[in-house]
């Protein structure tokens, strides 16, 4: 097999590596989250696109890819518990959905 150019390596890491980091994400962190874990795996591309055009490819690419997209993983779940979180406090609040007045010909 052909070994891919820096400029190919992208869409050959895409092509190769896309549905075994998902199964990754989705064996550590659950079945229920393979939606998600599909999001962050295609935004870990994304990210490495970017990333990689200007800092130049990394050592170990595929490393990079799969530390990148558990992190992602890691701080979706982190935000999502720190907003159900306050979420649940406030609708736990009644005081919170008082009635606002607007007076719009004041």
């Amino acid at each position: 097999m052909n070994k891919p150019n820096d400029s190919d390596i992208i869409p050959h890491l895409f092509k190769t590596e896309y549905s075994k980091m998902v199964s990754v994400l989705t064996k550590s962190f659950g079945l229920e989250y393979i939606e998600t874990a599909e999001d962050i795996v295609s935004e870990t591309f994304l990210s490495a696109l970017d990333s990689w055009s200007y800092k130049g490819k990394p050592e170990n690419p595929t490393a990079w890819l799969y530390t990148v997209a558990k992190n992602k993983l890691k701080n979706h779940f982190a935000r999502n518990t720190t907003f159900n979180k306050i979420v649940s406090e406030q609708l736990a609040d009644k005081n919170q959905f008082s009635e606002i007045g607007i007076d719009f010909f004041g």
